[in-house]
Parts: C-alpha cells; structure tokens; sequence
C-alpha cells in the first residue's frame, strides 16, 4: 500500500460523508436544531493508531460560537465547517446524517497541543486559547484559608 503524497487531503476525503453519531443533530453549544442542507461546524478527532475519525461534537456554522481551543496531544484533530446532508439505507429504512463538503479550519496534528490555524479559512475567527492560570502555590493557599486559631476555615470563606 502506498502512503499518499498528501496525508491532509487523505484526511478529507475521509471526513468527507463521515457520519455525525446523532439521529437529531442539534448545537452542542446553543441547542439550536439542524435539518439537512444546515451548514455546521464539526470537531473531528482520531487517536494515534485508529483507522478512522470520528465527530467530536458539531456547532452552528454561521460561526457565532468560539472554536474548540483545547487539542490533545496523541490525537489527530480537526475543525471543520460544512453542511449536513443524509445517507439512507433502504434495507433497514434508516437515515443517517453525515458532514457533507468539509472544509479544514484548524488542524492539530497527533504530536503536538498546538492548532495549525488556515489561512484560506472561510472563516476569520482564530481558535483561541484560554489563559493559562498557574496554580496557587501551596503556602499561599494556606496563609489564605488559615485561621489564626488554627480552626478549619471559617463558611463562606472558600
């Protein structure tokens, strides 16, 4: 078997009908529902080692929510917009929705956290990646929840 010269158009031809797991594809982030021919934004992800991607969660297409922002090392990701069509089987009489025309957005590849943002993108929105918080160091958690009676923390006080 011969690797392909463009493992990212491999990617898409993949993701290209990949079935979206839902038999009432809605917003993870708002609730609205889709209905076929909805354009959508699709969050696609494979482990290293698995054959095939699979939808993570999809999003109105209309870009009105952020991107994801949190990508895993060891995992193949993509964010992609598209529009929802329909695959059905006339033996078991089932209807499935798939991502019709996707179009990478964002891709994050297996060895690193870090997207690699398109610059073609349909879209102008960059992921963006929320603050780091560095924890709070030990000593200063307890200097700020200790009692100088040297009691449990007083209610309300965390």
């Amino acid at each position: 078997m011969t690797q392909p010269d463009d493992p990212q158009a491999a990617d898409l031809a993949q993701l290209t009908r990949i079935t979206l797991n839902t038999n009432s594809p809605i917003c993870q982030v708002c609730g609205q529902p889709f209905q076929e021919g909805d354009d959508i934004t699709a969050y696609a992800y494979r482990a290293a080692g698995e054959p095939a991607y699979a939808i993570g969660y999809i999003m109105c297409g209309s870009d009105v929510h952020e991107h994801p922002t949190v990508f895993t090392r060891g995992v193949r990701e993509y964010v992609l917009t598209g529009h929802i069509g329909t695959c059905s089987n006339t033996q078991t009489q089932s209807t499935t929705f798939v991502l019709l025309d996707p179009t990478d957005i964002a891709t994050s590849p297996t060895t690193t956290v870090d997207p690699h943002v398109h610059p073609d993108a349909p879209t102008p929105r960059d992921p963006t990646h929320p603050p780091q918080e560095e924890p709070t160091p030990l000593l200063t958690a307890v200097r700020e929840h200790a009692r100088a009676d040297g009691g449990p923390p007083r209610e309300g006080s965390e």
